[in-house]
């Protein structure tokens, strides 16, 4: 697995925007962009709403394979910020 590795001060900053601590167990503990749930969807629009480089950097963090940066972005921009079902924006992809 290529995991993202965050800095402690990236995960300290993210986890006061969510309120809470940002788990070790949270690293890489995502398989893929569609077993997101809605709560993660929110988590991503709150940080987002601070701080896009944060809303990225915990995805990729929360992903278990390192995925590109414009994908996170494209996901960022496509299905947290516009709304579009996660099985819609992935369909492209495959």
């Amino acid at each position: 697995m290529n995991k993202v590795v965050l800095s402690e001060d990236t995960i300290r900053k993210i986890g006061m925007v969510l309120g809470r601590d940002v788990l070790p167990s949270e690293e890489g503990g995502v398989g893929s962009f569609e077993d997101f749930s809605e709560a993660d969807l929110n988590s991503f629009r709150l940080l987002e709403s601070r701080s896009g480089v944060l809303a990225v950097s915990y995805i990729r963090y929360r992903l278990a394979n390192k995925e590109d940066l414009d994908v996170v972005v494209s996901f960022l921009a496509t299905v947290v910020q516009q709304g579009i079902p996660i099985e819609e924006w992935v369909k492209p992809r495959q």
